[in-house]
């Protein structure tokens, strides 16, 4: 008698490969869902089976894998657990976020849309958690349905979940920023590789991104001030693209100062980037010695930034490290690699020229309007640090932040000028005053730096105070007429 035939093999969650281990291993991300799926067979849970601990992960399966349309019963059972169990909601959203997303093959991808949005809809704990860690894959095949998600809940998430919401149209703003630029990859050898699937993605649904963050905007702008002085700095990269124009126009004039003023959170930032940077720049200035780090410092620009528009994250990455990432005491005198360095390695990497400018205005930003008691003075001291470090062996760096420093001052917000000067000038003094640099000496008395840039730092520090300049080298400032003093302006700029 010839044996029964074997049972087809359950469904795949992740796309398989040489270095991930099979799914009926226990080191696999796939093994608690299998596991669960095989305890838990039943396509209708038993009411003994909404109290079993396999559950969550037995249902996630079910969602991944089952065709379209979802089947009734599954959402019953995942209603009637949660509403039975307090914590089911939230072990069923954790079980999702367990799977390595970049892995998913395209139907369990589509389907942990669409059960993000069922949790959504019912208000679940735990889906906020679920948004947010999706929102730091965009793009990819299938953001459009991620985008319709917000904006379908829009309303709810404004009055019960502000700060998802607020983060939503800044991980928005930030990918719209970062590729108005770039155009999509096309080539005849294109080999339908994930990057030009992400880049098609992107291009069909940019007009609903763009018409998504008017919207919320104009409709939810106290929401949206949540993001802090990130929201001035997004919108201004996008004030030529027609749809953001009545924006600057009708809107942001009278709000502009006041956003200004409210410091971008470390959350906020941390939403630019994808998850594995995070971990890794982590890593690398948490752990990873001085000298150590040319090797990681490599594998980063390999992994990140070589691939198509890449580069375009640099300037989300400083923003992150000057905003999301203030090390404690203890890291700072443990030997590793320092923020300075980080970025400082970051500005050398860059090649295109609008990077390098956005690069700097991200390092600087929060000087220009830095007060004293209410800034962090965290968001300032790289940009310090990395001036000061770098002048004796590297003044070409020290030159170049400075001359766009001063730049900054004379043309960010011209009607703002003499608030952004006071706020730059503060800066330099709570930096000396609480000891992050012992003295501006080591910057208006170092003959290495430009004589021009030098002349210029010490009128601009002595200009509240006198006696500011000649204290800082010892010596009295010469006196210049107006027409010196422009020529040099111009010729600095």
């Amino acid at each position: 008698m010839p044996p029964p035939p074997s049972s087809s093999p359950p469904p795949r969650l992740l796309a398989g490969g040489e270095h991930l281990p099979p799914p009926t291993s226990a080191s696999s991300p796939e093994h608690p869902f299998l596991s669960a799926h095989l305890l838990l067979p039943s396509p209708s849970p038993s009411p003994a089976d909404l109290s079993s601990p396999h559950l969550p992960h037995a249902l996630a399966f079910a969602f991944l894998t089952q065709p379209s349309p979802l089947p009734r019963h599954l959402l019953v059972a995942l209603h009637a657990a949660g509403a039975r169990f307090t914590a089911f909601y939230q072990a069923f959203a954790s079980a999702l976020l367990s799977l390595p997303f970049p892995l998913l093959l395209p139907h369990p991808r589509a389907r942990l849309l669409l059960a993000a949005s069922e949790l959504a809809r019912a208000a679940a704990p735990g889906f906020g958690s679920l948004l947010a860690s999706l929102l730091r894959r965009v793009p990819f095949p299938g953001d459009a349905r991620l985008l319709e998600l917000f904006t379908e809940h829009a309303s709810f998430l404004a009055d019960e979940e502000p700060q998802l919401l607020a983060s939503a149209v800044f991980a928005f703003l930030r990918l719209l920023a970062r590729n108005r630029l770039a155009p999509a990859p096309s080539s005849a050898v294109c080999k339908d590789c994930e990057e030009c699937k992400s880049a098609k993605s992107l291009e069909e649904c940019r007009g609903k991104l763009v018409s998504f963050c008017v919207s919320m905007l104009r409709d939810h702008f106290q929401v949206c001030a949540l993001i802090g002085r990130d929201l001035v700095r997004s919108l201004h990269e996008l004030a030529l693209v027609p749809e953001f124009q009545p924006l600057w126009r009708d809107l942001m004039p009278d709000r502009v100062g006041d956003v200004c003023l409210m410091s971008t959170p470390g959350w906020c930032t941390a939403l630019a980037i994808t998850a594995e940077m995070e971990t890794q720049l982590l890593f690398m200035m948490n752990n990873v010695k001085w000298g150590d780090q040319k090797r990681y410092q490599l594998w980063f620009v390999r992994k990140h930034l070589m691939m198509p528009g890449g580069e375009e994250r640099i300037p989300d990455i400083v923003r992150f490290i000057c905003c999301g990432y203030h090390p404690t005491n203890e890291v700072m005198h443990s030997g590793v690699i320092a923020r300075w360095a980080v970025i400082g390695w970051l500005l050398t990497f860059c090649r295109k020229g609008y990077v390098v400018a956005n690069a700097k205005l991200a390092l600087f930003y929060d000087w220009l309007f830095f007060e004293e008691g209410r800034g962090s003075i965290m968001n300032i001291e790289p940009a310090m640090l990395l001036m000061v470090n770098s002048v004796s062996q590297y003044t070409d760096i020290t030159n170049m932040l400075l001359e766009f420093l001063f730049l900054l001052i004379d043309n960010y917000d011209v009607r703002r000028k003499h608030a952004i000067a006071c706020c730059v000038r503060s800066a330099f003094e709570v930096l000396v005053k609480k000891r992050v640099i012992s003295s501006l000496e080591q910057l208006t008395c170092c003959e290495k730096l430009s004589p021009l840039l030098r002349q210029k730092l010490v009128a601009f520090l002595s200009s509240s105070n006198p006696g500011a300049a000649e204290d800082s080298c010892g010596k009295p400032t010469p006196r210049v007429s107006k027409e010196t003093e422009l020529k040099k302006s111009v010729c600095s700029s």
